[in-house]
């Protein structure tokens, strides 16, 4: 059997995302990968793959994805309304990868920074780390 990417985990983790109905009506800029586009509505989700070790057991390589999820909105309430929805979705999530069976996805870290967009105006971005533990079979 071919070894496998992060490819279907990104998938799988926005998926999830996608199913709260509530968390996609909180952020009208979208869900980008790496960054959204210059002219994108705030708030916004973005995430970006951090590391991907691959650990090879017995028959088996076990994936450790970590991605950093991002919202970003002009108020700090609503950034961390936004993240309060985001860890409830994905924390101890059972996310259905393809050609994989999802061990764990759980929040390792919390991230916080701030900005200015190019009109001057203040930006919070408020975040966490999840880790997403995957098993394939070789």
């Amino acid at each position: 059997m071919v070894v496998s990417t992060s490819a279907p985990i990104k998938r799988a983790l926005v998926a999830q995302l996608r199913t709260n109905l509530t968390l996609k009506a909180a952020i009208p800029g979208g869900i980008h990968e790496g960054f959204a586009p210059e002219k994108a509505s705030y708030p916004l989700l973005i995430y970006q793959l951090v590391y991907n070790p691959y650990d090879y057991m017995w028959g088996s390589v076990i994936l450790v994805a970590g991605f950093d999820i991002h919202v970003w909105s002009y108020s700090s309430v609503d950034a961390n309304n936004i993240d309060a929805l985001v860890i409830g979705t994905l924390n101890d999530a059972q996310l259905t990868v393809d050609g994989q069976t999802t061990l764990i996805c759980r929040r390792t870290a919390d991230l916080g920074n701030q900005d200015v967009d190019e009109e001057g105006r203040k930006l919070y971005m408020v975040g966490g780390t999840y880790e997403v533990w995957t098993d394939q079979p070789l």
